[in-house]
């Protein structure tokens, strides 16, 4: 088998524009992992939220979550590999959103945290098919009295907004941060040491499998660093121009099964 490992993001790549696996799709990753290769979900969904589908297709072994800040074994829920923001930094971040006055929330412990119930936390709440905790008092402030250090925290924002504020955050914090999108009305914030791309090296160096025998599979801006690591690059069609332009292929769309066309085309090659 030429390629070992098949990694996809999960929103917009795996699943169709309704949020499900298509029977197709489900079918193509059981005969490839049946074949004894490797697939993997890579998302910036906190884990609870991804694992509800690799329970659907019956997957083992690991998932990459939070955009690759935490790495988990399906089966035992066991946190193999985590990165997180220090207290003290969220603190500062999460004052600076709450002085622009921006919607945001915090990942911890795999709760995902808000001030209070809004427009926004219900919209992803629905999304992700998590629950949230409710704090009642200004993140900045639950952050540093309970010296939380999250694991990402999130923007949701208006989708003309998304890149003016991904530059604008590279420039207020110099680099400290990853900020990130995969979703046009999402910033995504994690440590700087974290993204897709060194997940999925330090998984396929776990398992002993070269750059060359791993294809990627994304549609957006968070998924560039896996895209370019990968030995076969993959965007499919509904992916931004920004990640298309990193890829060796594009595909047909998350609504034509883009994934399953993959694995079809490419994952059985000897």
């Amino acid at each position: 088998m030429k390629y070992k490992m098949i990694v996809s993001d999960l929103d917009e790549t795996l699943l169709n524009s309704d949020r499900e696996l298509t029977p197709n799709t489900k079918s193509a990753i059981k005969r490839y992992t049946q074949k004894g290769g490797k697939f993997v979900i890579a998302t910036g969904r906190m884990t609870p939220s991804a694992l509800l589908y690799c329970y659907e297709l019956g997957l083992k072994g690991e998932v990459i979550t939070y955009q690759g800040a935490a790495t988990v074994d399906i089966m035992s829920g066991e946190v193999l590999d985590i990165a997180k923001i220090a207290s003290q930094e969220a603190v500062e971040i999460g004052r600076y959103l709450e002085k622009r006055g921006l919607y945001y929330h915090i990942y911890n412990e795999d709760k995902f945290i808000v001030n209070r119930s809004t427009p926004q936390s219900l919209r992803y709440a629905r999304l992700s098919k998590v629950d949230f905790l409710e704090t009642g008092e200004e993140l900045s402030k639950y952050i540093l009295n309970n010296g939380i250090s999250p694991v990402k925290i999130m923007v949701i924002t208006d989708e003309d907004l998304v890149m003016p504020l991904i530059r604008e955050f590279n420039q207020e914090f110099e680099g400290r941060f990853l900020f990130n999108t995969s979703k046009k009305w999402m910033v995504e914030i994690v440590p700087i040491v974290s993204n897709k791309g060194v997940a999925v090296k330090n998984l396929a160096k776990k398992y002993g499998i070269k750059r060359e025998e791993v294809i990627c599979i994304g549609d957006s801006l968070n998924d560039l660093a896996m895209i370019e690591y990968a030995g076969l690059g993959v965007v499919v069609e509904n992916g931004s121009k920004e990640a298309k332009q990193a890829a060796d292929i594009i595909a047909p769309s998350n609504d034509d099964e883009g994934v399953a066309y993959i694995i079809d085309k490419y994952g059985f090659l000897e």
